[in-house]
């Protein structure tokens, strides 16, 4: 009984794998993790359970491919496009929502015209992405990155990270176009569930770093390396998501740029150019290192 208790557990946490592998592999993996020893072991091994957590994400991020360079940049920008796009949505949804709070019921059609269009075709685009209609987001995207700015100017006079979003997103998708037909798209639940941690990711403010009070910015601190933590422990096993962090991540630097900060301000503030060049370093780095295996392999 124990021993089937045991195996039900091993097979949820095979979850982890895409569905594919776990048809091919998984009663290989279970006769490896449990074997044909009688057992009173009811719950997985800490060691083995994070071994088969980080598995499954190697294999999302191309491990297993035939080529997993491609798969890491082909997959690894798709991914980026829609990470940036999304975290443009909510930055403007959040400006939507104080746009209201403080004055706007009173103008509604100047929010409407600043705000609105831009936030209706950024998440047009996005949901074309979720879909996998890829052709037909790459001509939403050149509109959403012109349309709104045509209607209003405001966005792009004030450098808002919403009106960066579609223009950062533009070349992503377009290049996305021509991924070779030896690299599958991105599965529509994995792709929304990396973007939904590269949000989360977003959503833990470095601004408490730069507070006076000690105490805040002890557990701003902490919660940063928190954050950065888990996620590259999760990036460097899915290494695409070091690749789909970059442009979500540009969008503060264009920002502050935008917003004529000097150097030296830039360098200090930790959401703009230092963790963007960061970004980079890893990005690159794990280009490389699957070129690397990848001709070790072959």
């Amino acid at each position: 009984m124990s021993s089937d208790v045991l195996e039900r557990r091993y097979r949820l946490l095979l979850r982890a794998y895409p569905a594919a592998y776990r048809r091919e592999r998984a009663d290989e993996l279970i006769d490896t993790l449990i074997g044909d020893e009688s057992t009173t072991r009811r719950w997985p091994d800490v060691r083995q359970s994070t071994a088969l957590i980080r598995g499954g994400l190697r294999v999302h991020g191309g491990s297993t491919a035939l080529r997993p360079t491609a798969v890491l940049l082909w997959q690894g920008i798709h991914l980026g496009a829609m990470a940036v796009l999304a975290l443009g949505a909510l930055i403007g949804l959040d400006d939507l929502v104080d746009a209201f709070q403080f004055g706007g019921f009173s103008d509604p059609l100047t929010v409407l015209r600043n705000q609105v269009v831009n936030e209706v075709m950024v998440g047009a685009v996005l949901v074309a992405l979720v879909a996998g209609r890829t052709r037909a987001a790459a001509v939403l995207v050149v509109a959403a990155a012109v349309v709104p700015t045509v209607i209003s100017p405001y966005l792009v006079f004030n450098g808002l990270p919403q009106w960066w979003a579609p223009v950062v997103a533009t070349p992503l998708i377009l290049v996305s176009l021509r991924r070779p037909a030896d690299v599958q798209p991105v599965p529509r639940a994995n792709a929304v569930l990396v973007t939904a941690g590269l949000l989360v990711l977003h959503l833990i403010s470095a601004e408490g770093l730069r507070v006076v009070d000690m105490g805040a910015r002890l557990v701003a601190a902490t919660m940063v390396i928190v954050g950065a933590a888990a996620f590259l422990w999760v990036a460097t096993a899915d290494q695409r998501l070091l690749i789909a962090v970059v442009p979500t991540l540009l969008l503060g630097t264009l920002h502050q740029l935008g917003n004529s900060v000097s150097a030296g301000e830039l360098l200090r503030r930790p959401d703009a150019l230092p963790s963007l060049v960061v970004a980079v370093l890893l990005a690159v780095g794990a280009v490389v290192a699957t070129r690397l295996r990848q001709r070790t392999r072959a």
